[in-house]
């Protein structure tokens, strides 16, 4: 299911406040919540409360693990460390961040767009920054092969279109010159016909 204005902009405000990981169920969810009937077409006020309703969401969400899960997330937490200073992202994080980024540099894609996108992305980087300047880098140069593709077909139809022309023109232009030969061998023919009746009617008029 394609992506609605709605959830692009909920997604976008809940990022920026460091809220991440809903699923699509959950911004419809939040949709029905704040009666968005038109998801492409969300009020302002919509998208405040669909925001605030996925943050009340998540903090309900949030327990206080066990004994058991605090040491699973302190060996898991333990085990991110030794790879080193470097910051994993998800999937899911790759195509929110795409998306941000899209619209900040005035861009609209499409959510197969966006997937395609992110599986060029990696799953480390150095710094949060150097992921930033990254994905902004692969949504320009994606941008710009659909540019590219945009102009050779315009190119591709102008061509087609100048070759069009000139095939009428060229055939008009022979159509023209031999609509003007058979006049002229009509007129030809005219001419040698009336001469040989005036000769033939001089001829006559002295024989008698």
């Amino acid at each position: 299911m394609a992506t609605t204005k709605f959830q692009n902009n909920v997604r976008t405000r809940l990022y920026k406040k460091n809220y991440q990981g809903f699923s699509q169920n959950d911004f419809l969810e939040a949709a029905k919540a704040v009666l968005c009937d038109n998801l492409d077409n969300p009020t302002h006020e919509q998208i405040k409360a669909g925001v605030q309703y996925l943050i009340d969401k998540h903090n309900q969400s949030l327990e206080i693990p066990n004994s058991e899960n605090l040491t699973e997330a302190l060996t898991e937490s333990e085990t991110i460390q030794e790879t080193g200073n470097s910051t994993a992202i998800t999937n899911q994080q790759k195509e929110q961040l795409i998306t941000v980024q899209a619209q900040s540099l005035g861009i609209e894609l499409s959510e197969s767009e966006i997937t395609d996108i992110s599986q060029t992305v990696s799953d480390s980087f150095t710094d949060f920054v150097s992921a930033v300047e990254t994905i902004n880098s692969l949504i320009k140069d994606y941008a710009q092969s659909k540019f590219d593709e945009v102009e050779q077909k315009i190119d591709v139809s102008n061509n087609n279109l100048r070759d069009y022309i000139n095939k009428r023109t060229t055939s008009l232009q022979r159509k023209s010159v031999e609509g003007a030969i058979t006049t002229k061998e009509m007129l030809e023919q005219k001419s040698s016909s009336l001469k040989s009746f005036s000769k033939s009617l001089s001829t006559a008029l002295k024989t008698q």
